[in-house]
């Protein structure tokens, strides 16, 4: 949860930082969203298939982080949850439309914008109108939002299916079209990454007597909604509890703070994003926010590192569900808060065995439900102020 001492110590702390002033102006921040777009496939996560040298380039730039998690497992609710730094039960109900649940309270774009930031948001193909947008002459920071969908063109240049390595998790009858899926998903990403790369140069270009061009003012974050599974448990797309679906890449270039060609292994949730860019900004964090401004902490600064993550899924159906991530362990529950699943991550990446029912593992089990009931109460989250449940 955000601290709001933590914000208020903020901003002094960056700009007593090595190589920040305080009469330095805000920074500019672009946000790549790449849709549906897993942590395994990237290249500081060791995927040798894809070739996404524009994302490489980022990520050796700034920092990556390998413990990345979407909130939800589809993207209607976890891009608002993205934006507006709150889990998805706080948004409207089930059926609601992405647009209304983005209206109903505050966002990263519209908090920045209160705080003097010209702002747009951008779509797949739109890397000349960034371009535009960024170069405006205009002494205003930016924030550009460029959120990148699931298309593409029977005239991307596609890898042959039978060259691509698939996850050890992935049975063999599913193997093929595992193949096929993967052939299309990386022929995009290298059609998303040139387009990254046009944006990124142009940031470097010599403007209004800036010999440096914008780049070293500018925070540049990839992520992503949620991954999907690719065969992986024999599932296909999203929606899914597994490392494939909730797993998110992470990667931040922020010159001014973050060490160059760092790797974190700290457990972060997508909620943190927000929060944690408008530390940066010295913009006010909404008290309906719920994720965590880890911007000092990122910055080199005091913190706490955070120790778990929570995520929700399927809400409204039959098959709901919450997880939980402390350390290495992976909990989920139903929506009754009974134990479905329970996972060693350290000891099984692949989510291979499930320990929910060993009973050499109860006390693990009995210690990390009380831990998600914790967070579901602080979060509200089906459980009133008291404890007692209301789903």
């Amino acid at each position: 949860m955000n601290s709001r001492r933590t914000f208020l110590l903020s901003p002094l702390a960056l700009a007593a930082s090595p190589g920040i002033r305080a009469a330095d102006r805000k920074p500019n921040v672009l946000l790549i969203i790449g849709g549906t777009w897993r942590a395994q496939a990237v290249p500081w996560a060791g995927d040798t298939d894809i070739a996404v040298p524009n994302l490489a380039r980022l990520a050796a730039e700034g920092m990556t982080f390998s413990r990345a998690y979407a909130c939800y497992s589809r993207s209607d609710r976890s891009r608002p949850c993205l934006l507006k730094g709150v889990f998805p039960h706080a948004l409207a109900g089930p059926n609601a439309s992405t647009d209304s649940m983005l209206a109903e309270s505050p966002t990263i774009s519209t908090v920045l914008r209160s705080a003097g930031y010209r702002t747009g948001a951008f779509s797949t193909r739109q890397a000349d109108e960034i371009i535009s947008f960024v170069h405006a002459p205009d002494e205003a920071p930016f924030f550009a939002q460029w959120s990148m969908e699931n298309i593409g063109n029977g005239l991307m240049e596609r890898s042959n299916p039978e060259r691509i390595q698939v996850r050890d998790d992935v049975p063999a009858e599913a193997q093929t079209r595992t193949r096929d899926d993967l052939a299309v998903f990386y022929a995009r990403a290298r059609t998303r990454d040139r387009d990254i790369g046009v944006v990124l140069e142009a940031l470097t270009r010599p403007l209004r007597g800036n010999n440096r061009g914008l780049i070293d003012d500018t925070i540049v974050i990839f992520t992503s909604d949620h991954g999907e599974q690719f065969g992986s448990h024999m599932g296909q797309g999203d929606d899914y509890v597994y490392e494939e679906t909730i797993r998110i890449p992470l990667a931040i270039r922020y010159p001014r703070v973050v060490r160059r060609g760092s790797q974190r292994d700290m457990l972060v949730s997508q909620v943190d994003i927000m929060p944690t860019l408008l530390g940066w900004c010295g913009a006010a964090i909404p008290q309906s926010v719920q994720g965590r401004d880890l911007s000092m902490l990122l910055a080199g600064q005091a913190g706490e590192r955070p120790g778990a993550v929570y995520a929700e899924g399927r809400l409204g159906q039959k098959d709901e569900w919450r997880m939980l991530v402390h350390g290495f362990d992976k909990l989920v529950v139903d929506m009754e808060g009974n134990v479905v699943y329970l996972f060693n991550l350290a000891d099984d990446p692949l989510e291979q065995t499930n320990l929910a029912n060993v009973s050499a593992e109860q006390l693990k089990r009995d210690s990390l439900l009380a831990m998600e009931r914790l967070w579901a109460k602080k979060l509200g989250d089906g459980v009133d102020a008291s404890g007692l449940k209301k789903r």
